[in-house]
C-alpha cells in the first residue's frame, strides 16, 4: 500500500509540473500573440492616419475601418469559368420569357434543368454558348472590384448582424438558465447609423421600471448622448445652451462685419443707431434678418430664435452687404433730406402760435426753408424706412432702435417774445453832438 501511494503522490506532482510548464507555455504565447496584434493594429492605424493627411475627407477611423472591412469583403479571387457563365445565361434567358409581373426564378431553383443541358453539350458547344457571356462577366466582377464601397453600409450592416446572433444566443441562454440580461448597443460617434439597440428580459426591464422609475430605451438614448457628445453634452442645461448660443452669435457677426468693412476695422457692432454707427461709417447694411426684431443676440432669450439666427449667419443668408459708390451717395442725400423735414416738424410744432413782433435792427435775415422747399429737393431715390440699413428676409426695411435724445426744457410751450438787453438793442445816434456833454 505504501508503493501504491508513493507512486500516486509522484504522478501526481509529475502532472502539476506538466500543468505549470503548460501554462508557462501558453502565457508567453499569448502575451507575444497579443503584441503582434497590437503592432498589426498599428501598422493600420499609421496606414489611415496617412490617408487621412493625403484625402482629408474623413476622420481616420473612417479610413481604418475603411481598411478592415476591405480585408472581409474580399479573401480571394477566381476566374469566371463556363460553367457559371452558363448557368448566368441559362437564368437570364428563363427569366426573360416569363410574361410582367411574374415572380422571378434563382438559379437554385433551376439548377436540375441547367446542369441536363449542360451535360447534353460537348466542350465545342460549351465554348460557343459561353464565349461572349464569360467576357460580360469579367467586366462586370472588374467594374464591382474597382467601384467604391460605402464602408457605413458595412459597418452598419455587420453590427446588425453581430447584434441579432447575440439576441439569440442570450435568449436561448435565458431559457435553459434562467439567467436575466440587459444589452445596451449605441454607437459612439454621428458618422455610424446605428441606432441604439436595447435587449433585455423580463424581470430585468422590471427591476429598472421600480428602483431607478424610468426605462431602459430613455436609458439607452441617454447612454448615446454621452458616447457622443461626452460629459458636457449630457449635463447641458438650457440655460447653458443659450449662453453659448449667444456669445458664438456675438463673435459670429462681428467676423462678419469687419471682414464686410475691410480695409476698415470695425471693432463693435452696434444695434442701436445701426444707421448712425454702422452704415454711415463703414457703407454697410444688414439684408434678410430672419426674426421679428432687429436687436442684440443678449436681448433673445429664446432658444429656438438663437438657433434660426445663428443657422442664418452660419449659412451667409444673413449677411452684411457694402454699398458702391452710387448706392452710398443717394442714401446719404435721403438721409439728409429726412433729417431737414424732422428739423422742420419740430419747428412747426414749438411755434405753433406767432409771437409779437418787435422792432428789430436792421440786418441780413437768414433764409428759412419750408415744407414745400423741401419736397422740391433732389428726389429720394431711398425710401424714408430703408434709411436704417437693416432689411428683414422679404427686403423689406425693419425699425432700428435710435437711442432717446434730450428733450428740451421749452418742449411743448409756446415762444413769447425774446427779452433784448437795452445796451444791445440801443440804436447809436448819427449826430455827434449828441454824444458830447
Amino acid at each position: 500500500m505504501a508503493g501504491v501511494k508513493s507512486d500516486n503522490s509522484l504522478s501526481r506532482y509529475a502532472l502539476r509540473m506538466r500543468k505549470i510548464s503548460t501554462t508557462k507555455t501558453r502565457s508567453s504565447w499569448r502575451h507575444q500573440y497579443t503584441e503582434a496584434l497590437a503592432a498589426a493594429r498599428n501598422v493600420v492605424m499609421e496606414q489611415a492616419t496617412l490617408l487621412r493627411k493625403k484625402f482629408g475627407r474623413h476622420l481616420v477611423n473612417y479610413y481604418f475601418e475603411e481598411i478592415m472591412q476591405r480585408s472581409r469583403i474580399c479573401k480571394g479571387t477566381r476566374k469566371a469559368n463556363k460553367w457559371n457563365t452558363f448557368v448566368k445565361k441559362q437564368v437570364e434567358l428563363h427569366n426573360a420569357a416569363l410574361p410582367a409581373g411574374e415572380k422571378r426564378h434563382k438559379a437554385c431553383e433551376l439548377m436540375s434543368e441547367i446542369r441536363t443541358r449542360w451535360q447534353e453539350l460537348d466542350e465545342d458547344q460549351r465554348t460557343i454558348e459561353t464565349q461572349d457571356v464569360i467576357e460580360i462577366l469579367t467586366e462586370h466582377r472588374e467594374m464591382k472590384e474597382l467601384a467604391t464601397h460605402n464602408t457605413m453600409v458595412h459597418a452598419f450592416n455587420d453590427a446588425q448582424r453581430t447584434l441579432e446572433k447575440i439576441d439569440r444566443e442570450l435568449t436561448a441562454l435565458h431559457s435553459r438558465t434562467g439567467v436575466e440580461f440587459i444589452l445596451l448597443g449605441v454607437r459612439g460617434d454621428t458618422e455610424h447609423w446605428n441606432q441604439p439597440h436595447v435587449f433585455h428580459t423580463a424581470r430585468a426591464a422590471e427591476f429598472f421600471d421600480c428602483c431607478f422609475k424610468t426605462s431602459i430605451g430613455t436609458l439607452a438614448f441617454r447612454f448615446e448622448g454621452y458616447c457622443i457628445a461626452g460629459v458636457q453634452g449630457l449635463a447641458k442645461t438650457h440655460l447653458d445652451e443659450v449662453l453659448d448660443l449667444k456669445k458664438k452669435l456675438s463673435e459670429l457677426i462681428l467676423q462678419k462685419l469687419q471682414a464686410a468693412a475691410a480695409p476698415a476695422h470695425a471693432q463693435r457692432m452696434y444695434y442701436t443707431n445701426f444707421d448712425t454707427n454702422i452704415t454711415a461709417k463703414y457703407r454697410i447694411v444688414l439684408e434678410k434678418w430672419p426674426l421679428s426684431k432687429f436687436c442684440c443676440p443678449g436681448d433673445i432669450s429664446s432658444r429656438n430664435e438663437l438657433r434660426v439666427l445663428y443657422h442664418a449667419w452660419h449659412t451667409n443668408t444673413t449677411c452684411f452687404r457694402h454699398l458702391s459708390d452710387g448706392e452710398f451717395e443717394d442714401w446719404e442725400n435721403g438721409r439728409f433730406d429726412d433729417r431737414m423735414a424732422e428739423m422742420l416738424r419740430d419747428d412747426e410744432n414749438i411755434n405753433s402760435a406767432p409771437p409779437t413782433q418787435l422792432p428789430s435792427p436792421p440786418s441780413t435775415e437768414t433764409p428759412t426753408m419750408s415744407t414745400s422747399d423741401l419736397s422740391e429737393m433732389q428726389s429720394r431715390k431711398w425710401p424714408a424706412d430703408d434709411l436704417n440699413g437693416v432689411f428683414s428676409v422679404s427686403g423689406e426695411a425693419m425699425p432700428v432702435q435710435k437711442r432717446a435724445r434730450k428733450e428740451r426744457s421749452d418742449k411743448g410751450k409756446k415762444r413769447g417774445p425774446r427779452k433784448r438787453n437795452s445796451a444791445s438793442t440801443s440804436i447809436p445816434s448819427s449826430d455827434p453832438s449828441a454824444t458830447l456833454t
